[in-house]
């Protein structure tokens, strides 16, 4: 009888103790869920990007940053190429890069954040079937050439990472591989440029995204992703946070973070941007930016 009791007693605190655990996950979630106005970005051409931070600080808003898109870790590398420094700035860098063998295959270079010295590498075939295959690769003697040119290897070494290369191939995912080597970035530029009759730049949106396209006639072969640093801009309204993300191309982005459900009327969030805009010296109008509404975060 008594064991009974122990048993149940013990049942009934562990009942407890999960109704706990679940109201305090509940009161979790809901202390952290957020309603958000957002815009998807402009970019507003050249601006005095250090004038702008400058004029925040003395507006008294809060400027939190670099950012390198959402994060404060560097990503990528910052190659010694002098013509990108005049166009990007001194703190660019270069985060992926695509080579095409045709406008649906080729392979991607990523340069992951806090970057040590493995580039990954990853095949594409938008055309295949369902599962890749070695057919779907370029031909050997293409993929040789670039491993080349991107890591300075002669022809054994090319060949040596094209065999891993192959041995990833399941079916079941794209084949990819890390190579220990640091990319000659200035000498894939120089590449992109010798090789191509024109090119294409789009330009960030407050984030510091931005891609260059490479063309030979109409074909597209190669990109190089960029990303330029930004700096948010944060003013607190009673339970209201503004945030103008900028960057140093002239991207900006608008939020503004409230209380779950809660909305603010159109006209007062605008004239909130407005102000903002005239203590920064932004000359572009707030009415020009699109704003969407997410009443929640879940």
């Amino acid at each position: 009888m008594i064991r009974t009791k122990k048993i149940i007693m013990s049942l009934i605190l562990l009942a407890g103790l999960i109704a706990i655990a679940y109201a305090l996950f509940a009161a979790i979630l809901i202390s952290s869920d957020h309603a958000y106005y957002f815009t998807s970005g402009k970019n507003l051409g050249e601006i005095d990007y250090d004038r702008i931070i400058s004029n925040a600080k003395k507006a008294g808003y809060t400027v939190d940053g670099p950012y390198y898109v959402n994060t404060k870790q560097k990503l990528g590398l910052h190659p010694d190429i002098r013509e990108l420094e005049e166009r990007l700035g001194e703190d660019y860098r270069i985060v992926h890069m695509k080579f095409y063998y045709t406008k649906d295959s080729g392979f991607s270079a990523w340069l992951p954040g806090d970057y040590s010295g493995e580039t990954s590498i990853s095949f594409f075939n938008e055309s295949k079937a369902a599962t890749f295959q070695l057919k779907n690769l370029p031909p050997d003697e293409w993929i040789t050439e670039k491993f080349e040119l991107m890591f300075g290897f002669d022809e054994q070494k090319a060949r040596y990472h094209l065999s891993q290369l192959k041995d990833t191939i399941t079916g079941n995912h794209e084949p990819k591989i890390l190579i220990k080597e640091i990319p000659d970035l200035q000498t894939v530029y120089t590449n992109f440029k010798e090789i191509s009759s024109n090119s294409t730049f789009s330009l960030p949106l407050g984030e510091g995204s931005c891609e260059e396209t490479f063309y030979s006639g109409n074909e597209k072969i190669g990109t190089i992703d960029y990303i330029v640093p930004n700096t948010r801009i944060i003013y607190h309204d009673r339970n209201h946070e503004y945030t103008i993300k900028i960057d140093k191309l002239g991207g900006v982005m608008l939020s503004i973070k409230l209380p779950a459900g809660e909305e603010i009327p159109e006209e007062e969030y605008r004239g909130v941007f407005r102000g903002m805009f005239t203590n920064l010296g932004l000359v572009a109008k707030v009415d020009d930016f699109e704003f969407s509404y997410s009443p929640s975060m879940w």
